[in-house]
Formats: C-alpha cells, structure tokens, sequence
C-alpha cells in the first residue's frame, strides 16, 4: 500500500500531466506537448554560491537570470535540479516560495501548482500557468543542510 506522500506526488504527477496534456490548442483542435523548463542549480564550493543555469545555457547568478513565459503559451512545467557535489536536498515541504513584487511582499501565486520533490531531495517539479494578465514572479528554493536560497525570476506573459 502507498504511503500518503507518495500518493500526494502521485497525484500532482497525474494532474500535472492531464494539464499539461490539453495545453497549447493549435487550429483543429491539434495539441501540442507543453514546453518543459530545466533549471540546473549548480553550487561553487570555492566561491560558496550557487549559480544556475536555463535550459542547459550558460550559468548565471541566480538574481539575473530569469526565464521567459510568451504570452498565451499556456501551462509550462518547471523541472529544478540539484548538480554536482553538494549535501544540499530541496526542504519538503518548503522547497519552493514564490511571490510576487517585492521579496519582503505576500508570498504566494496563484499561478503555480504542485511543487512536489523527489525521494532524494535533488529534484524539484512545478507547474506555472502563464495566465491572465502578465506578471515577474520571483521564486525561491529552500535547502535543507544550511545553504543560502536561489532566487530566479520567471516572467510570466499571460493569456488574453
């Protein structure tokens, strides 16, 4: 029998993927599949900082780098890794804050679901919705182990 964790990342895995099934309606009702964002979050033991990198690009400082939604592209999944050798595993519950405008602002949007994390803690998965009007939603990962938090951006384009 499944333990009620397991069954709680099952779940948001099956709703994500019945989601990210019907987005991005083409003409005659033809689908295509969701974009996927990676984030690779990569710490520097020398200079103990973490750096991130987009979709396999260039590593960045995590306050600048920032991930571009095009209005009316619908749902997208974000899948966040953990490389390289360091202790640090995602807080779960806690992985993921999110907020829009100012850090020291409400937290929460209503535009991302399910943040759920691996077994092992290396991995985070989420989904932002991209609707409605068009928004930057700051959004950070807690580690367990100490480390500092990462804070990309996401620039969200909305829907009509």
């Amino acid at each position: 029998m499944l333990g009620s964790r397991r069954l709680k990342i099952f779940g948001g895995l099956c709703a994500a993927t019945m989601l990210l099934a019907g987005c991005n309606k083409q003409p005659n009702n033809l689908r295509t599949p969701c974009e996927v964002e990676k984030v690779h979050l990569i710490w520097k033991q020398a200079t103990n900082e973490w750096k991130v990198k987009l979709n396999n690009g260039p590593e960045e400082n995590p306050a600048s780098a920032r991930t571009k939604l095009d209005k009316n592209s619908g749902p997208t999944m974000f899948v966040v890794d953990i490389q390289g050798n360091t202790p640090a595993t995602f807080k779960d519950p806690g992985g993921l804050t999110v907020w829009e405008g100012s850090k020291s602002g409400p937290q929460g949007s209503a535009q991302i679901l399910n943040p759920n994390v691996t077994r092992d803690g290396k991995r985070l998965f989420f989904i932002d919705l991209n609707e409605g009007q068009s928004v930057t939603l700051y959004y950070g990962f807690n580690f367990n182990n100490g480390l500092q938090s990462v804070d990309p951006i996401i620039d969200n384009g909305g829907s009509d």
